[in-house]
């Protein structure tokens, strides 16, 4: 008996409070996995090519992966999946916490939602059953009061809860959908469609339990992936505890010091990913002023970065967090200190958060960034489109194009705390010019004009994450070439050699073999993109790969009792990146639609700093990506021939 799967999925009528069970066969798992292969295989086929995806005709899915409470280590991720009100295109995000293995408890892998309520609703589904909920009450509320209110009136605290809060009823399309009282779904605006239908939450308790194929070779797969993930060597932590002092050296040498993924875990385990904030704004991986600063010399780790950073960070870490069967905890709860929410406790600010409230706008108080991390979480807002756009503000101020009786007489200015945290109250709250801002900076630029959009720092409307591509030309190709433009956690020419995808795909190797020059490093992000469509479909967090060898495929063939090779799970990979990119061009996307703001990739070159004069060939980054997988140059899709090869021709592309 197949295992991994329940064999289930609803489709929930908010408008006429209905509900189908659908029960696929198990050829359907083998040919989309779980988590946004499922999604977008059930979304094309459903949703009609076209409709906007604020309509009562929109689907939106919460799909659990296929390895989501199998007990393979950090498989705790669920995906939100629909069309993307801010990009146009394909959407999805993902989060960790515990909502994913609650919800598959239930006896479901994924949960769609299509038409709209009349008045604000919350659906509860406890082991299987149905319930629609008048949520009125809750309308208004944030996440963490949404959260805690439905838990007492249920009289049941683990209850797992996704909420969205005022950004998400004011339909921000920078909102996104929140678990764990802080843990976000944040890009693709997702948390917009959940506004639009009413659905105030979804809240899941399940009883059942994951079958797995194999359970012996699970246990004996956790038993060798523990022994290595304990292993931490004398190098790993002299390289962290240098951490600060050797990224002086590489941001002025351009000198490449390789890291193993046992210092990452160190580090990790130490500090969370806000270890790397002083690191990341040394070498010219954190964008800075808008990208277009030079950390060394306008956020400086000796002065200002390292206020963000590693050891200053966890002074007010109250206990590690970690999500559901992750040994690593590079979570964190804080007791904030300072500010409305003092005295309370909330989740640590991510490197992101850290970065684009921080480099971004040569801002160092950690206080403040706490305070507005929490207003983000509460509110259900993206903090790096919202980073983004503060950003995009300041700049316009900067330069003239926006001015006092824009800002209701706000001065703006980088670093100017208190200006910034009432600008990101606005954006929330959509009053004065936080309305223009609200749906990020390429909407606002398009009404503003004048020239804004150069300022305007996204790739298909979604604003560029925190790692700069001219350092890693792998996150050029997933900001502009990926089905969700603007995305950070798909590949890299790092993740790429961290994760080993060498040595887990022989069509990798191959593929890296015969390519000639700049090639060598499309072809290696091509096999990470891949291995991370199938990490995806599993719901398996990025973190597990960085920090140790992680033996998907065997977790999953252990799982489902499938005996898939290393060149099947490549196929399927394939599958499932081709058919989101076939997604956006059947909703009237093409290439140039995703296009990146030319600071991303050098255009103009910069002045100083790591990346001096440097510009990339986007062009050919892009097209030698799209010959590889078969893309249309053009539509920037998979073409018929790919379509056919990969068995797609049955969805509606």
């Amino acid at each position: 008996m197949p295992g991994g799967f329940t064999g289930k999925y609803l489709i929930i009528d908010l408008g006429k409070k209905s509900f189908d069970i659908i029960e696929p066969k198990e050829e359907f798992y083998k040919k989309y996995l779980s988590g946004y292969g499922l999604g977008a295989a059930v979304i094309t086929e459903r949703q009609k090519p076209g409709i906007n995806p604020l309509s009562a005709e929109s689907y939106l899915g919460f799909c659990t992966g296929l390895l989501t409470g199998t007990g393979a280590m950090f498989s705790g991720r669920y995906m939100v999946v629909g069309k993307s009100p801010l990009t146009g295109g394909w959407g999805d995000a993902n989060s960790g916490g515990f909502f994913s293995n609650e919800l598959k408890k239930t006896g479901y892998d994924a949960v769609f939602f299509t038409g709209a309520a009349k008045e604000p609703v919350w659906v509860h589904i406890a082991d299987g059953k149905v319930e629609f909920k008048d949520a009125k009450k809750l309308w208004g509320k944030d996440t963490v009061e949404t959260e805690e209110a439905i838990k007492g009136e249920l009289k049941d605290k683990n209850v797992q809860v996704a909420s969205i809060g005022i950004s998400g009823e004011k339909i921000s399309l920078i909102s996104g959908i929140v678990t764990d009282s802080g843990r976000i779904a944040a890009r693709s605006g997702l948390g917009a469609i959940m506004g639009s239908k009413k659905l105030k939450a979804f809240s899941v308790r399940g009883k059942g339990k994951v079958t797995v194929a194999d359970p012996e070779k699970m246990k004996d797969l956790n038993k060798k992936f523990m022994n290595k993930f304990k292993k931490i060597g004398p190098p790993d932590k002299i390289s962290v505890m240098m951490l600060n002092f050797i990224s002086k050296i590489i941001g002025r040498t351009g000198v490449s010091i390789p890291t193993q993924p046992s210092t990452v875990r160190l580090l990790m385990k130490q500090y969370g990913t806000g270890g790397l904030t002083g690191y990341s704004a040394e070498v010219g991986d954190s964008p800075v002023k808008n990208w277009d600063g030079v950390g060394y010399k306008e956020f400086p780790v000796d002065t200002m970065s390292y206020k963000l950073s590693d050891k200053e960070l966890v002074k007010n870490e109250k206990k590690k967090y970690h999500c559901q069967s992750c040994p690593l905890g590079c979570g964190g709860i804080f007791d904030i200190k300072t500010g409305k929410y003092k005295g309370t406790e909330g989740h640590k600010p991510e490197y992101e958060t850290l970065c684009a409230f921080g480099a971004l706008i040569l801002h160092d108080n950690l206080d403040e960034i706490v305070e507005i991390n929490e207003m983000c979480n509460r509110a259900g807002i993206d903090t790096i489109s919202t980073g983004g756009t503060v950003a995009f503000a300041i700049e316009c101020f900067e330069k003239g194009i926006i001015t006092e009786k824009d800002t209701g007489g706000l001065k703006l200015g980088w670093g100017k705390s208190a200006e910034i945290k009432k600008l990101v109250e606005m954006i929330i709250e959509r009053k004065g010019i936080g309305d223009l801002l609200a749906d990020g900076s390429r909407k606002a630029a398009e009404e503003i004009g004048k020239g804004s959009d150069k300022y305007a720092v996204h790739a298909g409307g979604q604003e560029l994450p925190m790692h700069d591509p001219k350092l890693d030309k792998g996150f050029a190709l997933a900001y502009q070439c990926e089905p969700t433009p603007g995305r950070h956690t798909i590949a890299s020419l790092l993740y790429g050699n961290l994760w080993g995808v060498k040595k887990i795909f022989p069509q990798a190797k191959k593929e890296i073999k015969a390519a000639k020059g700049e090639m060598k490093d499309v072809a290696l992000y091509k096999a990470t993109t891949l291995y991370m469509q199938i990490m995806n479909g599993c719901g398996m967090c990025e973190f597990g790969p960085l920090t140790s060898p992680l033996p998907i495929i065997e977790y999953i063939n252990a799982s489902t009792g499938w005996k898939l090779g290393p060149d099947d799970y490549w196929t399927i990979a394939e599958r499932l990146l081709s058919l989101r990119k076939a997604f956006n061009v059947r909703e009237g996307l093409d290439a140039k639609d995703s296009a990146m703001n030319g600071r991303g990739w050098g255009s103009p070159p910069m002045k100083a700093g790591p990346h001096k004069g440097l510009t990339l060939d986007m062009p050919g980054l892009e097209k030698g990506f799209f010959d590889m997988m078969g893309w249309d140059e053009k539509t920037g899709g998979p073409t018929k021939d790919k379509i056919r090869e990969l068995g797609l021709g049955e969805l509606k592309l």
